[in-house]
């Protein structure tokens, strides 16, 4: 009987053992995260046990630890640094043993390890907007007391490691899990890399409650990682993740996180998010959110009732651009033709560099492409930030134009613009320029475009347009009666004098009967000694020439300062006054 009792109790012990797994995570190399799932079949008591630690690399300090995530929540219930202060723990030398016993509730939980470096704010994103003698300070205290931690070897890899165990413990599968809850998301980008750029659109087939939950990387004037939301017909932003909505998402300062529920009428929306060059779940340069695994955006529905409103996407008509000047590198200038066969309402987005109130480096405007006078241009100061640096502008809002034929101009600078960004680039970078819609899926078909350079001016009689330095052109023209004219030209001047200008000359009495004068002449655009002029005249029945005369700078596509507004108008055209 007594070898029975000994056998029966160690065959429940066996059997209790059964269901009191270990799960570890151990051997974590230096700016790696480990990622391990756990269930508990019941409302238990955990031991949380292994050795993180605090050490010197080079002048940096690398933490290793650990922590756990309710894996339905998305919720921290335990971290090693609650286990003493946060600047406890980084002031601490060396390998830090642990062991502590934690209430869990039933269900499944993800377990975190990690070597990470600190770098405390003052790393890779680090800018002299954020010096300040406080940060100094840090940065100094930083380095010097790293110097005195304890040395990262290799070799101590295998003392760093964490356990989770106790009865009703039982490993699961990371990605199980991962599938499970994201399932649940009619919408979502997760795990998101460097340079990733994700765009889907979904619709609403009534108001719907949804709640936002994203991840991202910014800090308060700029941010690197992040989504927003707009609806797909009136390009409206419902939603943005921005530094004044969200949260500290655990690790890093620049780690935020964003969980806020919205209510969307019925429609169609675009969800968009994209991530910087750097620090994402690829791999992070400092230390990693609590929920590393949704570093990006998921759109859950608040309610089943909710759930039923999502559809499939229904793209309206007017989400395609009617005329579109994208992708715009440095020294740039180009331009597109559109016409219009109704007054109607056009949708303009201009995105751009500026640095002051007015004074843009890379903008738009739209001329009429008959009269040559600009009817909208992109001014600094009706323009909002555009995401990444402070520089990058946005102007979007509705233009109201007549019936007519228009041509859309951009011009860069030779800095900063799309694939050879100098600081971060915009939100919506692929459409550095400009893009124009309709803003009625049944005025669509009402908008065509035409090249440029195809474009005859209407009542057009002749022109000497586009000439290079050192030209001088000459075109006769006759009137077969006594016509009113109108004169457009577009030169260089300064000092009271023009350097490149027309003049018309009489063949019948050789006389010269008009002439650009510097003092007749308004700022073309650009540099101030763009100048024109456009006046009108009537001239008698008879021959004439037409005449433009450049000198040996500053011309078409040869352009020693800023060019003017209408850049392929620089020359002179004569048409029939209206």
């Amino acid at each position: 009987m007594k070898y029975l009792a000994i056998l029966v109790g160690v065959m429940f012990g066996l059997l209790g053992n059964l269901h009191a797994q270990t799960v570890t995570i151990d051997d974590v190399n230096p700016e790696n995260l480990e990622i391990k799932a756990f269930n508990l079949s019941k409302s238990a008591t955990v031991k949380i046990s292994g050795s993180g630690g605090v050490f010197r690399d080079d002048y940096r300090l690398l933490l290793y630890y650990g922590w756990i995530l309710d894996a339905d929540t998305r919720e921290v219930v335990w971290h090693l640094f609650d286990e003493m202060k946060d600047d406890e723990f980084r002031k601490s030398d060396g390998v830090y043993d642990f062991s502590v016993e934690l209430p869990l509730k039933q269900g499944n939980y993800e377990l975190y390890f990690t070597g990470a470096y600190d770098t405390r704010g003052w790393g890779n994103n680090f800018t002299m907007s954020d010096w300040t003698i406080d940060s100094f300070d840090a940065l100094v205290d930083e380095i010097f007391d790293s110097r005195d931690k304890e040395k990262f070897r290799r070799s101590l890899q295998d003392d760093l490691m964490i356990s989770v165990s106790g009865t009703g413990v039982s490993s699961v599968s990371v990605d199980a899990l991962f599938d499970a809850k994201v399932k649940k998301a009619p919408v979502y980008f997760l795990k998101a890399e460097n340079k990733e750029r994700f765009e889907q659109g979904f619709t609403l087939t009534a108001s719907t409650d949804i709640r936002i939950y994203a991840l991202g990387e910014g800090r308060k004037d700029e941010i690197f990682d992040y989504v927003w939301i707009y609806n797909a017909a009136s390009r409206e932003r419902v939603f943005e993740m921005n530094y004044k909505n969200t949260d500290f998402a655990g690790g890093a300062d620049k780690n935020l996180r964003v969980d806020e529920q919205i209510t969307l009428p019925a429609g169609s929306y675009i969800v968009s998010y994209r991530t910087d060059d750097s620090h994402s779940f690829e791999k992070w340069n400092a230390l990693p959110p609590d929920d590393p695994q949704f570093w990006g955006v998921a759109l859950f529905p608040a309610t089943e009732a909710d759930r039923k409103n999502f559809a499939t996407f229904k793209a309206p008509k007017s989400m395609q651009p009617v005329a579109e000047l994208v992708k715009v590198r440095n020294h740039a200038l180009v331009s597109k033709g559109f016409s219009l066969n109704k007054e109607m309402d056009v949708r303009v987005l201009c995105l751009g560099e500026s640095s002051s109130y007015d004074d843009m480096a890379d903008y738009g405007w739209i001329v009429d492409a008959n009269t040559r006078k600009t009817v909208w241009k992109m001014r600094g100061y009706k323009t909002e930030h555009a995401g990444g640096a402070s520089k990058n502008r946005r102007f979007e809002d509705v233009l109201t134009l007549d019936k007519g034929d228009y041509i859309a101009y951009y011009t860069t600078d030779g800095s900063h613009a799309y694939n050879s960004w100098n600081a971060a680039s915009p939100h919506e970078e692929d459409r550095w320029g400009m893009t124009l819609w309709a803003t009625n899926d049944n005025e669509v078909g009402l908008v065509t475009t035409f090249e440029v350079e195809d474009f005859v001016t209407k009542n057009l009689i002749a022109e000497l347009l586009m000439p290079s330095d050192n030209a001088y052109l000459k075109k006769i023209f006759v009137l077969d009666k006594d016509t009113k004219v109108t004169i457009m030209a577009i030169g260089e001047g300064s000092d009271n004098r023009m350097y490149d200008y027309g003049w018309i000359k009489n063949m019948n009495t050789g006389e010269v009967v008009w002439e650009m004068d510097y003092y007749d002449t308004d700022h073309a655009g650009g540099a101030r000694k763009n100048r024109m002029v456009v006046e009108n005249l009537r001239l008698p029945k008879g021959e004439y020439r037409l005449n433009y005369e450049t000198d040996g700078s500053h011309s078409f596509n040869d352009w020693n300062a800023d060019p003017p507004n209408d850049p392929q108008s620089y020359g002179i055209r004569v048409l029939i006054a209206e």
